[in-house]
This record gives C-alpha cells, structure tokens and sequence, in this order.
C-alpha cells in the first residue's frame, strides 16, 4: 500500500473519551486534525474549537465523503461500528476503531471486508498494548529476563470516583443490548484480553465464572485460560463501592504480573494510581529493580497509540492491532460467555464465525 506524505484525520465522536484518543493527532508533526463529528452539534462545535479544526460535522456519512480527509478516527457506541467503518472504508479513508470492535462476529468480518475490497487500513485502537510499562514488560519477556514465562496474572480493582462521564453514556454500556455484551469483561475487557494475546500469543482454552452486582455489573468474575504455547493466565475483577482511587481518569486500576522459571515481572498505575509504587518492578537472582524512569500517565498509551497509526500510514505498512487481530479478541470473548453460560470449559476452536442474519 502506498506510503502517505501527510495524514488528514477526522475524528468520528467526541464523548468523553475522545479527550485521551485525540492526544496522538494533536502533536504529531505528520498529522493534521481536519474535521471533527458529532450528532450533538454544540458539542462538535466545542470540540472543533478545543482541538483547532478546520471544520465540524453532525453526519459522519458527510465526513467521510470530505476528500480532505483520509484517515479517520472512530469513537462510537459499539453497536454504530459496523456502518461507520464501512462507510469510511468506501470513502477511501484509513480507518482507527475504538474497541471493542463489534457485538457479533459476522459484524466485524464484514468491517474486515470493506476495508479490503476498499484497499484502505483498519485498525482497531487498543491503548493498553500501548501503556509504556507493558512495552517495557514485554521487551524484557521477549529479552528472557525472567527465563522461561509461566503464566501471567491480572487484576481489574474498580472503586470510588473518576471523572465526569454523561449519564447516557454509563447506561448504554451497562446495557447489554446496546453495549454488545457486559460492561466489565467485554468492554473493558478488551484491553485485558488484548495483553493477554499481547504477551503469550493465542489462547487454547477458558474456563470462566461472571457474577454480577446490581444485576447489571459483571463483578465480581474470574477468568482463566491457557495459552496455545503452555502458559496460563488468570483475571481477577473486583469492585471496591466505598474504595477511593488517586486517579485522573476512571475509578478503577490494574496490575499485570508475568511469572517466569528465574523471575517475576510486574506493572500496574494504568487507568489510576491505587499504590504508590514503580510502574514496573523486575524481581530476579533475589533482587527488586524498580523501574520508575518511564513515562506511566494513562494517557501516554492513547497518546502512542495514535502516533503508531498515523507512523504506519506514512510508511505504508500495516499498524498493529488488525481487523483479523481484533476478531480474535472477539473470539476470546465469545469463549468466555460461553465458558459462563454452559459452566464447563470452552476451546476457542470451538467458537466459529456466525453467518449475517438475512434481516440485517
């Protein structure tokens, strides 16, 4: 695919999240913030002045006929994913997706078609493989510093607070019908799933347990599987109602460990900052290396996570975090709800790809 001299983004969705997913766009020498679009036309507005675009929208159809444009940036509800990325792919525009990528598989088969038969790039944005911390794990992983990797640990603590979020938005994604699935291991278990594959590469077999709170919250749950090449993992969710997080962003926080034969590797102060400890620990031959020199804000993956996408444009290669790559992840989660409702454990080969219903 050709290299691109300059990317040409519009922003599809300006909600609360938009204020982490533009960072990327904003300093990156190559990239110029064309249009913005949203259906709240006041909001579009505002954001358009904020972020200094050339001009709003309230249809992203008409954003993505714009030929100024070529790549775009898409932040909406899950269940609008489908449309928007195949209208942007006929557009011939580059395409970023926010997680998670759909609510059924044949959904994002199509989202993978589209942008082939189109000849453009799609990616789906997943900020945590982006978390500088768990890039430095990983190199040290693939270095061997801990010897042979053993199985991987992860904790989702949720708690009191975070920052202002419209009320519409909390109650789509407490809605499985719109959100597509649970809010807790679905949605933002995107990102946990994703560090899974991330580190250990595809995934065997789960075995899971999903309660919830409220009747709406999928907490506490407990997941478990096994990676292809031997390792396991296990993913704990957890909410604290009267547990208050040091944070910026959301009321929640996470810590990754990877046990190995000659060490542990740990990493946590993603979305908050629970404890005040480095935001990467290497433990071997009876030693702690702390190492607290690295950029940790949460908004550092969103922001490289941007400029990985505008980077691959310019260079004309594929950017991490495909459609395919991201069907997979959608497969795990398939896996899980199955692992949940059936009570037993599920293979992943077991979990194919539905056909599009004929109404759709």
């Amino acid at each position: 695919m050709n290299k691109l001299d300059r990317v040409r983004i519009g922003i599809i969705g300006c909600g609360r999240i938009a204020d982490l997913n533009i960072q990327g766009y904003l300093d990156h020498p190559r990239c110029d913030l064309v249009a913005v679009c949203d259906l709240n036309e006041a909001l579009a507005q505002r954001r358009q002045q904020e972020w200094k675009a050339k001009k709003y929208y309230t249809d992203f159809e008409q954003l993505v006929r714009d030929p100024e444009i070529n790549a775009v940036e898409i932040l909406l509800p899950h269940r609008l994913h489908l449309p928007a990325v195949v209208a942007a792919a006929q557009g011939g525009k580059h395409v970023s997706l926010q997680k998670p990528m759909c609510a059924e598989l044949w959904e994002g088969r199509k989202m993978v078609e589209a942008a082939q038969q189109a000849g453009v790039r799609f990616r789906v944005t997943e900020n945590f493989m982006f978390y500088p911390p768990l890039r430095l794990m990983k190199k040290f992983l693939d270095a061997g510093e801990i010897g042979e990797p053993l199985s991987i640990d992860m904790k989702l603590a949720g708690g009191a607070g975070g920052w202002w979020v419209p009320l519409k938005t909390w109650v789509w994604h407490i809605d499985p019908e719109r959100c597509g699935g649970t809010p807790a291991v679905y949605d933002d278990g995107y990102h946990k799933l994703s560090i899974a594959k991330f580190m250990f590469g595809e995934i065997e077999k789960v075995k899971c347990w999903l309660d919830f709170t409220f009747a709406v919250l999928d907490i506490p749950s407990l997941v478990t599987w096994k990676h292809k090449s031997g390792q396991v993992g296990v993913w704990e969710v957890g909410l604290g109602v009267n547990l208050m997080m040091n944070h910026k962003y959301y009321g929640a926080d996470e810590w990754f460990e990877i046990t190995g034969t000659k060490g542990v590797l740990t990493a946590t102060r993603c979305t908050s900052r629970l404890m005040e400890i480095p935001p990467l620990i290497l433990y071997k031959d009876g030693r702690h290396t702390a190492i607290d020199d690295i950029r940790d804000d949460w908004a550092d993956s969103f922001h490289d996570a941007g400029w990985h996408f505008i980077d691959s444009l310019l260079e004309g290669r594929p950017p991490d975090l495909s459609g395919e790559d991201a069907l997979y992840l959608m497969k795990f989660w398939k896996a899980i709800w199955k692992s949940t409702c059936e009570k037993r454990e599920v293979r992943l080969d077991e979990i194919g790809e539905e056909k599009e219903p004929e109404h759709a």
